[in-house]
């Protein structure tokens, strides 16, 4: 008996999904486990075994990485993490090709932080979002600072020495050094 073309995209479709599956969970667990330790080991640094760690990820001497997503999306970009910095679980790295995403030393990026270095273009409103492409721009975040829980800090940012961005804090422009900033969009509060 003769399969229809429906069966046959039915069965085509679920061996794919299986296939994905198969070389997902054997890559998650055992790579992502492996590249970790490897880190570790060469940094001296505490990293979960499941943190997403991208391979354009530089990591300092001494460093504390819990469950968090580190990523160059796939692409050119870069990050770069200084020695003795803590990047707590939840906490999403995103790095959009040809940009950085630098965090200088004895940083800390509290549970569910994020620096995102891109956006997507909207300005013709007679195509579609996704069909504009993505701006991107670097963001550097200097020594001995604090970035809150739940803070953002968007494309093209410089958050000062020693600045402290309190919890849920959306960083849109450089913030100078040794100031508390906090709101949405993040203003300077007082000085530190």
């Amino acid at each position: 008996m003769t399969e229809t073309p429906q069966q046959q995209f039915h069965r085509v479709r679920y061996h794919v999904l299986r296939e994905a599956m198969k070389r997902s969970i054997r890559g998650f667990v055992l790579v992502r486990v492996l590249v970790n330790l490897w880190l570790m080991l060469r940094t001296r640094s505490i990293i979960h075994p499941l943190a997403r760690i991208d391979w354009n990820v530089t990591i300092g001497r001494r460093c504390f990485i819990g469950k968090a997503t580190i990523d160059t999306l796939g692409g050119n970009g870069r990050i770069e993490i200084g020695d003795g910095s803590i990047i707590y679980s939840e906490c999403d790295l995103m790095c959009h090709h040809w940009s950085r995403i630098v965090i200088g030393r004895d940083v800390l990026f509290t549970r569910k932080a994020s620096a995102i270095t891109g956006g997507h273009k909207f300005a013709d409103r007679d195509a579609t979002i996704i069909s504009q492409g993505i701006a991107t721009a670097d963001i550097v975040v200097e020594d001995d600072c604090w970035i809150g829980y739940r803070a953002t800090l968007l494309p093209g940012v410089r958050v000062g020495k020693g600045t402290v961005v309190a919890a849920g804090a959306v960083v849109t422009k450089d913030l100078p050094p040794m100031v508390v900033a906090g709101g949405v969009p993040a203003k300077v509060i007082r000085q530190r």
